[in-house]
């Protein structure tokens, strides 16, 4: 005779790019270290299930196990390191039924959340974007710099940004970027940096000298190619 095992959907969540907006589809570990103190809760680390090829994690309560109530903090990782979580997060229990009260739908349980990819993920051919190695002359950290990367004229906008890991390194990915504009073909594009000082980020830096992996040094605006991953140095105070 087979035992059937029921579990009740606590929460799922998606993981997306910060610049594409695509699915994380590369193995992560998610998994809830702490939890607010509930007799019969689950056992930690509460770990998330991965779901049949839709690139989501499920929070999963098993039978004879009480659901927390109350914020649950995320942890996640990649194996590989292709993303990193620089903000963390977290969603608490239960979660508001508020499209499709009472019943909920599967829009209801979805907690949507960003990940920063880093120079382990594959770019794919075609796709613009910058490899940055950030250097500095002692005065300002390199890791967790907060970095904006645009084009046109104005201030940045608010949103997307990438952020250096501890060796001073970025995957900033640029997928808004086109080849033709106005029916007139534009091969390259002059963008504009950013660079702010953990941990309030109130405070930029001008880079002292951005030069490419040949070399080259770049004014700002910097000129870059559209369809290929430039490879930059950028030296900071």
């Amino acid at each position: 005779m087979l035992e059937h095992v029921r579990h009740r959907l606590a929460a799922v969540v998606r993981f997306v790019d910060v610049f594409t907006r695509q699915a994380v589809r590369v193995p992560l570990d998610v998994r809830a270290e702490t939890l607010p103190v509930v007799p019969g809760m689950p056992r930690l680390p509460w770990k998330a299930v991965a779901g049949p090829n839709d690139a989501t994690y499920r929070f999963l309560v098993g039978a004879g196990t009480v659901m927390p109530v109350g914020p649950v903090p995320v942890t996640v990782s990649a194996p590989s390191e292709e993303y990193l979580d620089f903000e963390g997060f977290s969603f608490a229990l239960p979660l508001p039924f508020v499209a499709h009260p009472p019943t909920p739908a599967r829009s209801d349980l979805l907690v949507e959340k960003a990940l920063w990819p880093t120079r382990a993920v594959r770019v794919a051919q075609g796709e613009t974007a910058i490899v940055a190695t950030f250097k500095s002359a002692g005065a300002t950290p390199t890791s967790r710099l907060k970095v904006k990367i645009w084009s046109g004229l104005g201030p940045p906008p608010p949103t997307p940004y990438g952020y250096t890991d501890e060796r001073g390194e970025l995957l900033f990915r640029l997928p808004d970027l086109k080849t033709v504009v106005g029916g007139v073909l534009t091969p390259t594009a002059n963008l504009n940096l950013e660079v702010r000082v953990p941990p309030a980020y109130a405070v930029a830096v001008v880079p002292t000298q951005v030069k490419t992996a040949a070399g080259a040094v770049l004014p700002l605006p910097m000129p870059i190619r559209i369809t290929q991953v430039t490879t930059l140095e950028i030296s900071i105070p």
